[in-house]
């Protein structure tokens, strides 16, 4: 063999031993970095959507480091539940009635005097259904508890936050990084949610407030496994809106009823336990250095990070084939 092509051998297997020892150092320190934690004993934090799942299990995780929990909550059995549990307030509200959000966030800035460590955005409704069969209320009551109440309530909140230099967590999805066929209104709610966090996250980092994303792929959770049968409640809803409609030639009941029984099952193979994603959101209120964006659970770290980083059209190929059984397709 040549020297010269020896040496290129040689150099080159120098240079990817070089970069792999470079990244695995990396990822190390990153590890390291990543474990230092902050004490939050005493530390006033507010969660959305503690009545089940993720945010219930955000609460528990929360008190049992002393943490003094605001659990906001849709019904008076998930507030019980969370005052059992050990949390310093659990207000019962509605999040899109923007005068009952005035009201608690007057309360919260009573309750911590003023320095609200953290402000957690779990809260979530999702209506799925697609999109020749959804009624534009979908659309509206989505973007309303998604969207817009987490902006208003943050708003609201800054003032504590700001003296408290707390950190603002929102839990958005995969479907806020992939949209995906047949959940339309969520995904868009979603993908509003990100945009606003790129702008807080620029305007609040002058004051040293820390905001990050948490993206959960499909979990265990009560909203997530009822996802497939929630079809039923919008096309049912759209029926009665345009009974005659002739979306129904395409998406008839005989099909939706095919779609559901085919999808259904799919749901436990694919679901992860929501430790995941609490565990995520945990980590972005107490690391000393929170991540911006944290993909929570297996598909979200491989299947939608793929998505979301391949062209376009590997995209839509993908998503195309998400749609089974087909609807009658004609020309």
């Amino acid at each position: 063999m040549p020297e010269g092509m020896l040496g290129a051998m040689v150099a080159t297997g120098v240079l990817a031993w070089g970069l792999g020892l470079s990244a695995l150092g990396a990822y190390a320190w990153r590890a390291l970095r990543e474990r230092a934690r902050e004490d939050i004993t005493g530390q006033w934090i507010a969660v959305t959507g503690c009545d089940s799942g993720f945010g219930q299990g955000v609460v528990g995780e929360l008190i049992d480091r002393e943490a003094h929990v605001i659990a906001l909550c849709l019904t008076q059995e998930g507030a019980d539940a969370a005052l059992h549990r050990g949390a310093a307030l659990a207000p019962v509200l509605d999040l899109t009635d923007d005068a009952g959000l005035t009201a608690v966030s007057r309360d919260i800035e009573a309750a911590c005097e003023g320095r609200l460590s953290g402000l957690v955005h779990n809260a979530g409704v999702v209506l799925p259904g697609f999109v020749e069969y959804q009624p534009i209320g979908s659309y509206r009551r989505v973007m309303d508890v998604n969207f817009f109440a987490p902006v208003l309530l943050t708003q609201l909140l800054l003032p504590s936050l700001r003296r408290a230099r707390g950190r603002v967590v929102l839990v958005s999805s995969v479907d806020g990084i992939v949209s995906l066929p047949g959940n339309a209104p969520y995904d868009a709610s979603k993908f509003a949610l990100e945009a606003y966090a790129d702008a807080l996250r620029a305007e609040l980092s002058l004051w040293g407030l820390r905001v990050s994303v948490v993206n959960p792929s499909t979990m265990r959770t009560p909203l997530a496994m009822r996802f497939f049968e929630a079809h039923r409640a919008t096309w049912e809803a759209m029926s009665r809106l345009d009974p005659e409609g002739s979306w129904k030639d395409i998406w008839s009941a005989e099909w939706l009823e095919a779609y559901i029984a085919f999808n259904t099952p799919q749901l436990d193979r694919i679901a992860q336990d929501p430790v995941h994603a609490i565990r995520d959101v945990v980590h972005a209120l107490t690391a000393r250095r929170p991540r911006l964006r944290y993909l929570s659970g297996t598909a979200a770290k491989t299947v939608f990070r793929a998505l979301w980083l391949a062209p376009e059209g590997w995209s839509l190929a993908f998503k195309r084939r998400l749609i089974h059984p087909r609807p009658p397709v004609t020309k």
